[in-house]
């Protein structure tokens, strides 16, 4: 039996002005498997139970530590049922792209760090690793208070102390024995990115009136729609949306020069219905109006 997994939005925790939210709660059996539209520190302060990520079923305990990229399913589970007997307490640090462009800001260009903040999963897989000295700790717990104190520049204190994460992260993945095994797995669907990437250009270049939405191709690609425009833009050398019009654009110059369909008929076709709009695009990129384009190419 197919497992439903269900998706949780930033609008759940973030406005305008939060952009990262950091609680400590008490696992339960009621919160279903979800995959999550933000970045997530995980820690287990307190208790035994089960992490459940991707797949993989992962028995935890105090001072385990999960970083989880945008894409990720999972869930903690208590390790029984019963209220107060094997209770699990898990700190969560959960924060947005806005934040980790903050973030990102504070890293050096060649950082090796930016991989996990610029990535989602499956590129970038989870990370599990041990909270040996209580360091892991002490800095969730700096970020709970200040998340709920809300002092004067906490958002910079957070800031500050979600770094060092990313950096103990790192270095403790690294002197770990044989590495992040766990998160070495490969995903249950492996999806090649570029290979990914490739397909979507081909729709665009082959159906170019479809209707195309990066949201759509992010969710197929198992990226966020701001990943995918980022690596859209790596692999093309332009924005999703213009490579789009491109597309149609090169499929109306096809069509004017080689029919006698009319220029509202063959924008319609290419997927433009405000015509003001599609001259102003089409001339833009071809220096001419429809109309002349046409003389221009039919002309003997």
């Amino acid at each position: 039996m197919r497992q439903t997994i269900t998706v949780t939005s930033n609008s759940l925790y973030f406005s305008e002005n939060v952009p990262v939210y950091v609680n400590r709660v008490t696992e339960s059996f009621r919160l279903e498997q979800h995959r999550h539209e933000f970045f997530e520190f995980s820690y287990v302060g307190e208790g035994r139970g089960y992490h459940y990520i991707e797949g993989e079923t992962i028995p935890v305990s105090k001072g385990d530590a999960f970083y989880l990229p945008i894409g990720v399913s999972h869930v903690f589970r208590p390790s029984t049922p019963s209220p107060g007997v094997g209770r699990l307490i898990v700190y969560n640090c959960i924060f947005d792209e806005r934040f980790a462009d903050r973030l990102l800001q504070a890293l050096e260009p060649d950082s090796r760090l930016r991989a996990m903040l610029e990535r989602s999963f499956p590129e970038q897989p989870w990370v599990r690793v041990r909270d040996a000295d209580g360091s892991l700790q002490r800095a969730f717990d700096v970020m709970l208070e200040e998340c709920r104190q809300r002092r004067p520049d906490y958002l910079t204190v957070v800031q500050a102390e979600t770094l060092r994460l990313l950096v103990q992260f790192a270095r403790l993945q690294e002197a770990a024995p044989g590495g992040n095994e766990d998160a070495a797995k490969p995903p249950g669907r492996p999806r090649d990115t570029d290979a990914s990437l490739d397909r979507m250009a081909e729709r665009m270049r082959r159906f170019p009136g479809d209707e195309h939405l990066a949201r759509a191709y992010a969710e197929e690609a198992g990226l966020s729609e701001r990943h995918l425009r980022r690596r859209f833009k790596e692999r093309f050398g332009m924005s999703f949306l213009d490579y789009l019009h491109k597309c149609r654009i090169e499929y109306c110059c096809e069509r004017l020069a080689a029919t006698n369909e009319k220029v509202a008929s063959i924008a319609l076709q290419a997927g433009y219905r405000d015509m003001k709009y599609f001259n102003a695009l089409f001339k833009n990129a071809t220096g001419l109006t429809p109309r002349a384009y046409r003389g221009q190419r039919t002309s003997p």
